[in-house]
């Protein structure tokens, strides 16, 4: 038996009141939600008409993909709660949305697949990316969905060498909810996305989520510096809220931007943000019986070769997440339904290739594929019992058994003959093979960029390996090489990507300068 299986067993077999009402609150972190307006950050995110430049019918690709991922949940219905992170900060507020249900009714005779195609317009290019997806969502029979939006500014920078202040923040969280939404606020935090608070009314009983993005680059040393403060804000807000209420049911969520184990997994940064700040960990026990400030991490709900979301230069990550306060294991209002947290991963959709990583968004071809980052999910339900003091025992509670170092993708153990080869076909439709790894032979074409030509056609050529790099240097131009190599693409060309030394299945000799 699988441990996911045992643990779906031992969560059925627990005894619920009978009034419990059952519900899914998801965290996705949707790489990138830009609006059509042409306005962005992010260069490769203007609408400039290039073959592989952002354009209305690509955000429509990436709306459809998101709905996708959340039709699996309740029947096709959607999570009754959604967490969102990377909406793009609306840089056009002349079209604003703030009024959804006014937005909706006013756009109900269409569709949100032709309000960006037949019927696109001005109106239509410079409308936040929040209410295209609640539209879209309503199109699809997603419905009833309130929202929170994080209230972010669109923050502006004089920088050397720019003749004009350059935007510096793209993004904002924002949440989605089929309960009433009866209050939220915006928390601004140092170098990071504003931390977004919202209360929800689920059948009379309080709950609030605090939707995080934190500053990124996990393993830096000053990056973890402006986490700190992060944690700080969060914390902060934490204990005014445990003050007031030492049962509130209290969720946090979102993109922390750090390893649930951060403080193992880097042990160079010192004090860490989300362990020793925050005060995130894994004994789920003492979380459960506190009646005071606790955090529990839910990664810890799972066995630890199952903990990973994300993957980065050849590690798995874990940088989504979702902790629980002690109130959440109480008998009154809102609890957490033990070892219901799990990780979204949905085969042929948003994984690719042979180590089933993220399908990430890519702007190649058509656009396509969904996110850097799995989202992740947990169950929770309402208790009618209204006893505070009377908590639930975990079945089988998590501990603090978190490894040193982050688990690897293990490219090295990639089997050749898995592999499909790689044809003129396959760049037809790049955006259907971004991030697959395929076989191919080609000829060395340059060594500054280095690059080679595969079936006609030039391809850069990379590792993130730096001494594989430089190996892959040493070998001649016009010399011939057989390997392995996933398909990508750096700064708008297509390019192979060779992992492990191993993906090099035959060579030419190297140069003898």
């Amino acid at each position: 038996m699988t441990p996911v299986l045992q643990a779906v067993l031992l969560s059925a077999a627990l005894v619920l009141p009978a009034a419990a009402r059952e519900f899914s609150v998801v965290t996705y972190n949707v790489e990138n939600l830009f609006d059509a307006d042409g306005v962005a950050v992010f260069a490769d995110y203007e609408d400039t008409g290039a073959a592989e430049a952002y354009s209305p019918a690509k955000l429509l690709v990436k709306i459809r993909n998101i709905a996708q991922v959340l039709r699996s949940f309740n029947q096709g219905a959607g999570p009754e709660i959604i967490c969102f992170n990377e909406f793009e900060i609306d840089f056009s507020p002349e079209t604003t949305a703030d009024d959804h249900a006014a937005f909706l009714a006013e756009y109900q005779n269409t569709t949100v697949d032709r309000m960006l195609t037949t019927e696109l317009s001005d109106a239509v290019r410079g409308l936040p990316v929040e209410a295209l997806l609640l539209k879209y969502l309503e199109d699809n029979g997603m419905t009833g969905y309130q929202v929170a939006i994080g209230q972010d500014q669109a923050k502006l920078e004089a920088r050397a060498g720019h003749d004009r202040a350059v935007r510096v923040k793209a993004h904002k969280n924002a949440l989605f909810s089929k309960f009433p939404i009866t209050a939220w606020q915006s928390h601004p935090t140092p170098d990071a996305r504003d931390i977004l608070e919202a209360t929800i009314d689920v059948e009379g009983h309080p709950l609030i989520i605090l939707v995080n993005h934190w500053k990124s680059r996990a393993s830096d040393v000053n990056a973890e510096q402006s986490r700190r403060l992060n944690a700080k804000t969060l914390r902060q807000r934490l204990v005014a809220l445990l003050a007031d209420n030492p049962s509130a049911d209290i969720l946090l969520a979102g993109d922390f931007n750090s390893q649930y184990n951060q403080r193992k997994a880097y042990p160079h940064l010192g004090q860490t943000a989300v362990n020793d700040v925050l005060g995130s960990q894994g004994d789920e026990a003492a979380t459960a019986a506190a009646t005071n400030y606790s955090l529990y991490n839910l990664w810890h709900e799972l066995p630890p070769a199952g903990r990973f979301s994300d993957e980065y230069n050849g590690h798995w990550g874990t940088l989504m997440q979702m902790m629980v306060t002690p109130g959440l294991y109480d008998s009154q209002g809102v609890q957490y339904v033990d070892n219901s947290f799990e990780v979204v991963i949905l085969d042929d959709l948003n994984t690719v290739g042979p180590f089933k990583r993220p399908r990430r968004w890519t702007n190649a071809g058509a656009g396509g594929g969904f996110s850097d980052h799995f989202p992740i999910s947990a169950r929770f339900r309402t208790v009618e019992e209204g006893k505070a003091n009377q908590r639930f025992t975990p079945v089988r509670p998590g501990t603090e058994d978190s490894p040193a170092g982050l688990l690897e993708v293990e490219y090295d153990k990639l089997n050749p003959a898995m592999v499909p080869d790689f044809t003129s076909a396959h760049a037809e439709h790049p955006e259907r093979m971004m991030g697959d790894i395929f076989r191919a032979t080609g000829t060395i074409t340059s060594l500054r960029p280095l690059a080679i030509a595969v079936g006609g056609e030039e391809y850069l050529l990379h590792s993130r390996d730096q001494d594989l790099r430089l190996e892959l240097r040493s070998y001649p131009k016009g010399g011939q090489l057989e390997f392995l190599g996933e398909f990508s693409m750096h700064r708008g060309k297509f390019q192979f990507v060779v992992d492990d030394r191993k993906w090099i299945l035959s060579k030419p000799a190297r140069r003898r300068d």
